[in-house]
């Protein structure tokens, strides 16, 4: 790991971090949608939960940005759009589909997390970065179990208001 602070510049600093914050803006957008599609509540909730994670997530990464002097990157890029579009189409499918688009987008944020927390942040940044990737891992890891254990067939649908 490159741990050598003083290689990465401020502006470096903030055009890694805008990177991460793409990513996270972009998940965002799928999260919405699949909270959406999923009927059943324990899945709804957990995907609910997910979602604040990475909304912590942006503002977190935001008021590093605009510490280190640079401007946040604020709307969801082509990625995002091809991420939500087809976590959208999946939800209309059913569960399964909405849950397997979602392990594939969280396989995506692992991997940014992950190149991310070895780079030469400071120290203060890491910790935001690895409590980022800990959020990821576990979401990664219950999506990943609910799609082998089919927990839509054992849950309950969102009851009807």
């Amino acid at each position: 790991m490159d741990t050598s602070f003083g290689t990465l510049s401020n502006e470096k600093i903030v055009e890694e971090l805008n990177e991460v914050l793409q990513t996270d803006i972009d998940a965002l957008g799928a999260y919405r949608e699949a909270v959406a599609a999923c009927e059943e509540l324990e899945v709804r909730e957990q995907l609910l939960q997910f979602k604040r994670d990475h909304e912590r997530h942006i503002s977190e990464l935001e008021a590093c940005v605009r510490r280190f002097g640079g401007q946040p990157v604020q709307s969801v890029d082509l990625k995002g759009y091809i991420q939500r579009g087809f976590t959208k189409v999946a939800g209309l499918i059913g569960t399964e589909a909405c849950l397997r688009a979602m392990l594939n987008n969280e396989k995506l944020t692992n991997s940014v997390y992950a190149k991310h927390c070895q780079k030469a942040f400071p120290a203060d940044v890491l910790d935001i970065l690895r409590r980022g990737l800990n959020d990821e891992q576990r979401h990664f890891a219950w999506i990943d179990s609910a799609v082998r254990q089919r927990i839509w067939e054992q849950t309950s649908p969102v009851p009807i208001t």
